[in-house]
């Protein structure tokens, strides 16, 4: 008989056990990388926007960035942030927060932890805090974006000496613009709890009570609205049959009420309004001396009929000035000054 060995074992294999954190390190390697490059990029492709805006007439500018947000954000912080155009439009801010995912560069969301100053040309700057601000911008590659810009208890302040912005104040603010088809783009603007500023019929009927805003439009051409500055930007979308169709509006004051139920806008050559709205106005008179100094239609009627009174009526834009039937309120909404 012959006596022969076991075959011995074989070393188990580690090449299974390995490989699989081999790939992991490769991934976060790969990421990384990818990472670093999408920082670089978006930092020169600002640099490069700065520059090209400055040599437009345009100024984006801040004091200090920072970018940071690895591996899954790209979170940026200005110091110091200022965009302004031209005409002498202007908004800076102190702070500013943006924030996208490395998945959806695309989208982005800025917030401004200490609130923004708007510059009007020739009627001074206006500073905006609250508890909240803050912007979603997406669609760059439609026209107009996706813009929305959301607000929580708003303050609207501006200098003794500054013309008074038309809202002193609100609860919650919401302005969004969305792209639409056969070159429309859409606004829809919201203000709850309202302390406004008018002038004309809508100073008339919400006087010093607290107000709800809704606006509901769409633009034609909205491509045409483009241009050096915002006035001849708004002047070639009007050369280009550009119009404003209402589809909704409403100011609400206690129990006072303007609702614009249609109509049609456009923009003179002096930067005004003109056009006609259906609308329905209510206006209820508190004291025989609120009627007499009142000089809106519905006042009128209201001191005719001794009653409150449901008015549907036109409301007309034409020749600088804003016509509620026969009675003239005052001057039309102003939508650029003339150079």
């Amino acid at each position: 008989m012959t006596h022969s060995d076991p075959t011995p074992s074989r070393k188990p294999r580690r090449r299974g056990l390995v490989l699989p954190f081999v790939l992991a390190a490769l991934v976060c390697i790969v990421w990384s990388v990818g990472w670093f490059y999408l920082r670089n990029e978006m930092i020169k492709r600002m640099d490069a926007t700065s520059v090209q805006l400055k040599a437009e007439g345009y100024d984006l500018s801040w004091t200090r960035r920072e970018v940071t947000g690895f591996p899954f954000r790209l979170d940026v912080r200005l110091e110091n942030a200022r965009v302004a155009e031209p005409t002498g439009w202007a908004v800076r801010a102190p702070q500013l927060k943006g924030e996208a995912m490395i998945y959806g560069i695309g989208h982005w969301i800025i917030v401004a932890p200490a609130g923004v100053v708007l510059t009007r040309p020739e009627k001074g700057d206006v500073t905006i805090t609250g508890e909240a601000l803050r912007a979603s911008l997406a669609g760059f590659d439609q026209y107009p974006p996706r813009i929305s810009v959301e607000g929580a208890r708003l303050l609207f302040t501006t200098a003794a000496d500054v013309e008074p912005f038309p809202i002193s104040s609100t609860e919650a603010l919401q302005l969004h613009l969305r792209p639409g088809p056969d070159q429309q783009g859409a606004i829809l603007f919201k203000a709850d709890g309202a302390k406004v500023a008018f002038t004309g019929l809508l100073g008339r009927i919400a006087q010093d009570r607290t107000a709800s805003l809704y606006w509901d439009s769409r633009l034609s051409k909205a491509p045409a609205l483009r241009g050096d500055n915002w006035t001849d930007a708004v002047r070639d979308w009007t050369a280009a049959g550009g119009a404003i169709t209402v589809e909704s509006g409403k100011l609400t004051a206690g129990d006072a009420l303007i609702e614009a139920r249609s109509g049609a806008l456009t923009v003179d050559q002096n930067g005004r309004l003109q056009g006609a709205l259906d609308v329905t106005v209510r206006e209820k008179p508190t004291t025989a001396e609120a009627i007499t100094d009142a000089r809106s239609a519905v006042a009128a009627v209201a001191a005719a009929a001794g009653k409150d009174p449901t008015l549907s009526a036109t409301l007309e834009f034409q020749n600088g000035r804003t016509r509620l039937g026969p009675f003239d309120t005052g001057p039309s909404p102003q939508v650029y000054v003339p150079r």
